[in-house]
């Protein structure tokens, strides 16, 4: 049996097909997707880099993990790699895929006894384990590889600590890089894996950070015969017919049918075709980000533009400062400011040491009128006495989220707001922030994403309302 490792993709490709019988799809389906191929040349070939998996239920994410596990224990001498599923379940699940592939490829590469408890280590010097789902299992780990299965059902401590375990390690003259790999299933609203996802798509351009693959059930169906007819299939709506013509995967088109029947039109599109989960509880869910973020303003600013300062004051929780261009009903955010545990002062001194043009006005926190009992003077009193006019009118919550909405898209369709694509703590939040499970009137208060949501809120309410504005001198 040839020890050789595969050294370009076609190789990759034959070598995985022949020994662990896998059909894996080098090419996706649907359009902004990724073939799941692109997972294993991505684990596989050095220096890879930390990944993001998200695909549908039955997708192949575990036996494909599997996959990658195999090919880095055969062809990395003394890799160490952790498998941390959401569950201890889970995390057995594709060790229940890794040792047969081992087993068949060559029994005798195994140096300990396959009854060690969810531990294997090759001749080679590499060693795979499993890992439960607690913060005393992942701290104090050293690998290069750490495999995350199902982070939707994450504890986010745990996920937190597990950003700190790897180590990349010389091999054979060649640095295997240290990486994390995270695959998921997200159907839950405003859960971990959105936060991460949502984490990678607003840093999609830097090739440090992590990589993004996303496939659903119609790029890893099997190619639909000729007989089949397309007009009766209940796969018609969202296949139109590519199955017949682009499809070559491992997932059996009847199953997908037969789970089609038996799951809402809603569990569908999120867990099978990969789209985003539900938008219900969602205080914004008119907000797109291929609509509302723009590198550009859509109109010019100029003389007739209003520069503004949107703040929500905080220590514990986060000062949050947004920069606002106004022209008439047009607002365009292009910067943001997010800080913990620092003073006003300092904050305005890192405020104005941004390239922008110095904003007069500033609409804050009606609550930064509150004296400070050791100076007697307030938050606000801070911000006239370095110039600003400030606007601090109060409104309920829910008459500020409204006028947030109708910036987003009007009843007529109109959209009044966007944003730069470098405010990426306030995109999150408007994707994020969301009414309480329980139901009722006003949003969940997470000290995350109200925070920046607060700060644009308070700039339409000051704003649109006609507030009037106090200026003092001292």
């Amino acid at each position: 049996m040839s020890t050789l490792a595969p050294s370009t993709p076609d190789e990759l490709h034959a070598w995985i097909l022949e020994h662990t019988k896998l059909r894996v799809p080098r090419k996706s389906v649907c359009a902004h997707h990724q073939a799941p191929f692109e997972y294993l040349l991505t684990s596989f070939f050095e220096p890879s880099r930390d990944q993001i998996i998200w695909a549908p239920r039955g997708g192949g994410k575990t036996s494909l993990a599997a996959v990658a596990t195999l090919l880095d224990l055969l062809f990395k001498p003394g890799v160490t790699i952790r498998i941390l599923g959401g569950s201890l379940e889970q995390s057995l699940r594709m060790w229940d895929y890794l040792v047969p592939l081992i087993e068949t490829y060559d029994q005798q590469l195994i140096e300990n006894s396959r009854g060690t408890a969810r531990r294997i280590k090759l001749t080679t010097g590499s060693q795979a384990a499993v890992l439960t789902q607690s913060q005393r299992s992942v701290r104090g780990q050293r690998v290069q590889k750490l495999r995350c299965d199902e982070v939707e059902h994450f504890d986010p401590r745990v996920w937190e600590a597990a950003q700190l375990v790897t180590r990349s390690k010389d091999v054979d003259g060649n640095t295997v890089r240290g990486t994390i790999e995270a695959m998921s299933t997200l159907h839950q609203p405003f859960g971990l894996m959105q936060q991460i996802v949502d984490k990678a798509q607003s840093q999609q351009h830097d090739p440090t950070s992590s990589k993004l693959i996303r496939w659903c059930v119609l790029d890893v169906l099997e190619r639909c015969p000729p007989t089949r007819d397309c007009a009766s299939c209940a796969l018609w709506d969202e296949c139109k017919g590519v199955a017949k013509t682009h499809a070559d995967g491992f997932f059996p088109i009847d199953d997908a049918i037969t789970m089609k029947a038996r799951v809402s039109a809603e569990t569908w599109a999120n867990e099978m075709l990969c789209l985003r989960p539900s938008l219900r509880d969602r205080v914004f869910a008119s907000f797109d980000r291929d609509v509302h973020v723009r590198e550009t303003p859509h109109f010019t600013p100029d003389r007739d533009s209003q520069w503004w300062l949107g703040i929500d004051f905080g220590y514990a929780n986060p000062f949050v400062c947004l920069w606002i261009i106004q022209r008439g009903d047009d607002v365009h955010v292009i910067d943001e400011y997010v800080q913990r545990q620092r003073t006003v002062a300092h904050h305005l001194t890192e405020i104005e040491k941004r390239p922008w043009p110095r904003a007069p006005r500033v609409a804050c926190d009606p609550a930064g009128n509150a004296r400070n009992e050791q100076t007697a003077r307030s938050d606000v009193d801070l911000l006239r006495a370095r110039g600003y006019a400030v606007k601090t009118r109060s409104s309920p919550i829910v008459d500020g989220v409204e006028l947030v909405r109708a910036a987003l898209r009007s009843a007529t369709g109109h959209v009044r707001l966007s944003l730069h694509p470098r405010c990426t703590t306030l995109i999150t939040a408007l994707q994020s922030y969301h009414y309480p499970p329980t139901g009722g009137e006003l949003p969940l208060k997470d000290g995350v994403h109200d925070h920046p949501v607060d700060a644009l809120r308070y700039f339409y309410v000051n704003v649109a309302r006609g507030a009037r504005v106090v200026t003092r001198s001292y």
